[in-house]
């Protein structure tokens, strides 16, 4: 049975008290919590471990938070989360130009605990309506990544979509357990996340689809670097979530449902990308029959590899 995933809330506010009581409440209330004392630790904080919601300390002398909610916003991997920002009564009453803050949803202190969990949970069930984020690594899912290719298409914008999977997925959960497969996928979004930011580019979406599946999108000419940067990092991390026996050997011993033992090696990914700037593609539905078809060629090599598919 694959591990329960807890939502993480992520708080962020100069007064250790406040802090320390919104943590007690949440926590009680059976989610995770991270806490940071500063606006500028906000942004370092989601992609260390991206939090499903945020909790912001407004301050009305300061644009410092406002400015970090902003740049969050038009974050192209996390802008979907969710944020509550903390107001005062005062600041409520003189009137906030929302279009110049971003949030989701506020909370007005001095705020009840029952007001607090009330506030987190209508965000959390909105952005799975809305936003269908993956609950393990808080990246979008299928619907929102299907939507921008859509929108691609429709507008006639060149793009690029690259499916990821992970080879030997199924083996390595049965012979390590659940916890330990949702380790890797959580590795696998942190090595995703950073290799699309460090393309430098505002025309990037990262998605995960579901379980060992990922897709993003890049610029046509910035696909086969990126693929090249993340099978490197890939490579490079997943021998240490194996026991010492496996990685020397590089490979794991397991036993399929007839009761047969079989070898797998370890972990690699395939990358099956198409190019629309070559490729004429009418409608997502062709965009994602090509990728799998290329992904199928993609896995019958060994090792880690990708496949830009530029058919005319």
């Amino acid at each position: 049975m694959a591990e329960v995933v807890l939502s993480k809330v992520l708080a962020v506010s100069p007064h250790g008290k406040e802090l320390a009581e919104m943590s007690a409440t949440l926590e009680n209330a059976g989610y995770r919590v991270a806490t940071v004392t500063s606006a500028k630790s906000m942004i370092e904080a989601v992609y260390a471990d991206p939090p499903h919601c945020l909790i912001v300390e407004s301050d009305g002398a300061d644009a410092a938070s406002n400015a970090l909610i902003k740049e969050l916003k038009s974050d192209n991997v996390y802008g979907h989360l969710p944020v509550i920002l903390v107001i005062s009564a005062d600041e409520l009453a003189q009137g906030i130009e929302w279009q110049e803050h971003p949030a989701d949803d506020y909370l007005v202190r001095p705020f009840s605990d029952v007001d607090l969990l009330a506030r987190v949970s209508l965000c959390l069930a909105r952005a799975c309506r809305e936003i269908d984020a993956n609950p393990l690594t808080g990246l979008p899912g299928n619907l929102t990544i299907m939507r921008e290719a859509e929108r691609r298409i429709a507008d006639g914008s060149p793009f690029a979509m690259a499916y990821l999977d992970i080879d030997h997925f199924k083996p390595f959960n049965d012979k390590y357990g659940f916890s330990r497969g949702d380790e890797v996928l959580r590795m696998t979004a942190r090595i995703l996340v950073n290799a699309i930011r460090s393309l430098e580019s505002d025309d990037t979406h990262l998605g995960h689809v579901g379980g060992d599946d990922f897709v993003f999108i890049t610029p046509p000419d910035l696909v086969g670097p990126v693929c090249q940067v993340i099978m490197r990092d890939f490579d490079r991390i997943v021998p240490s979530f194996y026991d010492e026996e496996d990685r020397s050997a590089g490979s794991i011993q397991t036993v399929d449902r007839r009761g047969n033992a079989q070898t797998f090696p370890l972990l690699t990914v395939s990358i099956a990308a198409v190019d629309t700037q070559t490729s004429h593609i009418p409608h997502v539905a062709d965009l994602s029959a090509r990728a799998a078809e290329v992904k199928h060629y993609a896995k019958q090599h060994a090792g880690s590899n990708f496949i830009v598919d530029r058919r005319k």
